[in-house]
Formats: structure tokens, sequence, C-alpha cells
């Protein structure tokens, strides 16, 4: 059923069950969209229960329809959770691994890894022992070098060891300049580098340390990695525990070492957002600019910045409109810039989505396309082929008792999406 109606920002997310009291901010167009479930009497894919099955976007220039082709189950258990999916493409092209995390958030859960050798279409765990389930998840920073390497940092600098074991929060410890793991895979999947770096010329005393995200391989040896730090004297908003700078550091001898560079703050104008400006992702734009986007609070939207120095300075942060978590940038091989991410806090029913920039650039996001609508942690990850975006995501109980959303089972699933771009 299609509905030739331009939507209010805010009434579209009605139709997709979205609660008022969200933050939204400018708007592009989208037409004909059209909603899986009973009541638009529609066939949508299996184990979909909420969300689009087609919308159309426009501008000016071009038209972008998306299709939903598939959901399709990756990762299933019926005695334990999972969550946190990474995806990680190997050379060949057909192969996958799989990063996630097995058993109850914040209780009993531990990294592991599973590999496809099919594209996708069957999954298996790496065996005990692997370097691949050696603390590979979706939270530190990943990156594909420009000479093949896939380089890896731990979420945790070393210096806070297992940080379930620690006296406070993490957030709450902190330690002087710390030594970060990084390890270089080569593009069959083999661990050729395991080393450690500090970050020279830090610019505080202290922190408290994680990070998130994309590293950018420039050419020549320069690499930019995100990292995060809470300082302890940053104003934390009323409500909250975390504030959080994203700082960026960068190599100019293919990762033997860095030097601090630049850093996004906390706050907007002196007021703190609500967990800081975290979980950043990032590429690297036609021209060479480079676009972040970060996560700003559970129900907050996400925040974006560029920058024209290869991360040396940084616009102004500004609201991308939409609230989510983790986000997971891509450029498209038809040039349109796409994100995926999802909503809501902790133990939350989630709203799961891509949303797309026409304009290449993030200058404006479209309403986003929102495919599962329901328990997981929000985190998702994605990558592109044969002109399908594919994004995994978790439908699972997240950090709650395994039966308290009466699932038939625990699951790392993706959305396969067919994206088609028309000229006008």
């Amino acid at each position: 059923m299609k509905k030739e109606i331009e939507h209010s920002r805010r009434d579209f997310m009605k139709t997709l069950g979205v609660t008022s009291g969200l933050s939204l901010g400018g708007w592009g167009a989208v037409i004909g969209s059209e909603k899986a479930g009973k009541n638009v009497g529609l066939n949508p894919p299996d184990n979909l229960n909420s969300g689009l099955v087609k919308a159309s976007y426009v501008n000016a220039d071009f038209r972008l329809d998306v299709t939903l082709e598939s959901i399709d189950v990756l990762i299933k258990s019926e005695e334990e959770i999972v969550n946190f999916p990474r995806l990680i493409r190997l050379k060949d092209d057909k192969t996958l691994i799989l990063a996630y995390g097995k058993g109850r958030h914040g209780w009993d859960d531990r990294r592991l890894a599973a590999f496809s050798n099919d594209d996708g279409k069957t999954w298996q765990d790496f065996p005990e022992g692997s370097h691949w389930n050696d603390n590979i998840q979706t939270s530190g920073v990943l990156g594909y070098l420009r000479d093949g390497a896939i380089a890896y940092v731990d979420v945790h600098p070393i210096d806070s060891g297992d940080h379930k074991d620690l006296k406070k929060p993490w957030h709450q410890t902190y330690f002087p300049n710390p030594s970060w793991r990084l390890r270089k895979f080569s593009d069959s999947g083999d661990l050729i580098e395991d080393t450690t770096f500090k970050v020279k010329n830090l610019p505080w005393k202290e922190g408290a340390y994680c990070c998130y995200g994309d590293l950018l391989d420039f050419g020549n040896g320069e690499l930019l990695c995100p990292l995060g730090v809470q300082l302890p004297d940053t104003k934390i908003k009323e409500g909250s525990s975390i504030g959080i700078t994203t700082f960026f550091a960068r190599s100019k001898d293919n990762g033997k070492t860095f030097e601090y560079l630049s850093h996004i703050p906390a706050d907007l104008d002196g007021e703190p957002l609500t967990q800081g400006f975290n979980e950043p992702t990032l590429r690297i734009l036609p021209g060479g600019e480079v676009i972040c986007v970060g996560r700003t609070g559970g129900y907050d939207p996400l925040y974006q910045a560029w920058s024209r120095d290869r991360g040396e300075t940084w616009s102004k942060v500004v609201s991308t409109g939409w609230p989510a978590a983790k986000p997971d940038l891509r450029l498209l091989e038809n040039g349109i810039l796409a994100c995926s991410s999802g909503r809501g806090s902790y133990g939350h029913p989630q709203i799961t989505h891509a949303m797309f920039s026409l304009d290449g650039r993030g200058e404006r996001w479209e309403a986003p396309f929102v495919f599962h609508t329901g328990p997981g942690c929000s985190y998702t990850s994605n990558m592109e082929k044969n002109g399908k975006l594919y994004v995994a995501y978790s439908d699972s109980s997240f950090n709650k008792d395994k039966g308290a959303y009466n699932l038939p089972y625990q699951s790392i699933k993706w959305a396969v999406l067919n994206l088609d771009k028309t000229v006008r």
C-alpha cells in the first residue's frame, strides 16, 4: 500500500510507533513509504514484525528507492543471549567474520567470533584459542589499511586490565597516559602483529579511557585513530554519569607511534551533552574531507562534525536530528552516505534503522529506514555488496533475563536492503 504524501518528521516517526519527546532537526522528503504489518495488508519478510519494507527518498537530482529484501538469522541461540555484532570482510569477498557478544550484558557476557565461507549464508564459531576470540568486538577501533592489513585497537587500554575487576566503573577510574593494544591481521585473517602504543603529548594529566569507531588510512603511513576519555573535571549533565570527549591520535609511521592531534569536547557551547560525544564513526569523503558522527545519549540525537585537514581541526558539532547509539557510517558506491544505528536505553525495545544522506556529506539526513522495532542492544554493523546494504543487529534480551521478552530464541540477524538510485 502506497501513500504519496509528504510526512512531517514527527508524524513519520509516529507511524513507526516512536514515542514523543524526541529531539528532531531538519527534514528531507520521503514519498511512498510502506510499513510492514497486518494493518496494511503486506507480506513482510520472515521474522519482521514491524518496520518498513520500502521507502523512496528524493532530492532535486535523483531518487533513492530502498527495499527490504530479507532479514536473515546469522547467529541463533536458545541457551544464551547474543549481542553486539561487528562484521569484518576479508579479501576473497566470500569470507566474513562476525565478532559478537554472548551472555547477558553486564553480567556474564564474553566476546566471541564466527566466520562464514559462503558470503554469510552459514556461520561457524571460531575454535577456542583462536586470535579472533581474543576480545575483538563491536567496541574498539577497526580499520582497513591500504597495505591490505586489518587493524584493531582494544576498547580499553591495557592499564584497565579486565574492566569488570575495577573497583570503580571504568569511566571513574583514572590513569595517566595509558598503553593501547594494537593488532594487525592479514587480509586472509591471520594475526601478523600484536603491539602497544602510547599517545604522545596528551594535553591532560589523567583520564578514564575507552575507544570506539573507525581507523582511517590517508596513505603514506598516515593513520587517524579516534579514542575516548572522561576527564576528572568534565562537567556531567544532571542525571548522567558519563561525559566522554573524543580525541584523535595521528600516526605517520603506519601505527608504530601515535601523537595527540585534536579533540571533540563533551559539551556544546558550554552545556554538557548527555553522555558527551562518544562512539564515533568516521569516513573519508570525496575530496578528502572527514566526517565524524557520534553518540550523545541513549535517547539523544547523533551529532556530527567535519574536518578539512585530516583531523587537525573540526567544525562545530551539529545534530543529525535522529536519536541513536553506536552509529556506523558507510560511503556507498553510488555516492550516497549511509549510517546504520539504533536508539533506546538499556533494556528498552529498540528502533534499529539505516538512514541516508543523499548529498553524500551528511549535510542532511533523510528519515530513517526502520527495519526492527523490538528488543536488542541497538549496536549495528554494516557492509555493502552488489548494490545492497547489509546491516547486522541483535534481536535479543540484551541485559535482561533471557525470558524477559518471550523470544523463541536469541539471535544476531542482518537486514538486506536493496538500494536503487535513479536520476530524476
